[in-house]
């Protein structure tokens, strides 16, 4: 499952990426957010993939935890586009699904 993401940075910086789902590449398409995956990864961080569902650590194989991330660390998700992972309770650009 692939699927778009466009952003921007909490410094305003515009970014649009592929999150893959595969855990040797979550991200492709701009190599700052594509690093901020790969920090996250090494440093288990936590992040909610739905406001109902516990903490997991970002796994690049799982496309609901990058998602997660882009949406907790990126200063506003603009857009998305191709199929999403949609648990109960996820908010992406406004739209609860």
């Amino acid at each position: 499952m692939t699927f778009r993401v466009t952003g921007t940075l909490p410094d305003g910086q515009l970014y649009e990426v592929e999150v893959t789902g595969r855990a040797d590449r979550p991200v492709t398409g701009s190599r700052l957010v594509a690093t901020m995956v790969e920090a996250a990864q090494q440093d288990e961080v936590l992040v909610r993939p739905s406001p109902t569902e516990a903490p997991v650590v970002v796994d690049g194989g799982d496309a609901r935890s990058v998602l997660a991330l882009l949406v907790e660390r990126s200063g506003r998700i603009l857009g998305t586009h191709g199929v999403l992972p949609r648990p109960e309770g996820v908010h992406v650009a406004g739209t609860v699904y």
